[in-house]
């Protein structure tokens, strides 16, 4: 079903499931319970497929996606604090590489 051809009961359907996405996001963020990604998956589509049928987009949903690019800058991994450096690298070599590259670049 493209939007420009949604018939009026059928987008009427389209909301009422939205609605209902959007009461499981928000329980799920609300209580601290990560959002499966059908759900967000499923609920992105939604928000998509009104904005397309020119349906002006309700407080709710807007506040559910928000906290779905939330959940995903949490859920990004941070770089572990433990890692060493390599230890087959040549660091005074490397270093005069790098200097005389610099060099060299400055006088371009």
């Amino acid at each position: 079903m493209s939007p420009a051809t949604a018939p009026p009961d059928r987008l009427a359907e389209v909301r009422r499931l939205t609605a209902a996405l959007i009461d499981q996001v928000l329980e799920a963020q609300l209580v601290g319970r990560p959002v499966p990604q059908e759900q967000s998956t499923a609920l992105i589509k939604a928000a998509f497929f009104l904005r397309a049928c020119n349906v002006p987009w309700w407080p709710m949903l807007a506040q559910a996606l928000h906290g779905l690019g939330r959940d995903v800058e949490e859920a990004a991994p941070e770089p572990d604090a433990g890692d060493e450096p390599l230890q087959d690298i040549d660091q005074q070599g490397l270093t005069s590489f790098l200097s005389q590259l610099w060099s060299e670049k400055g006088r371009l």
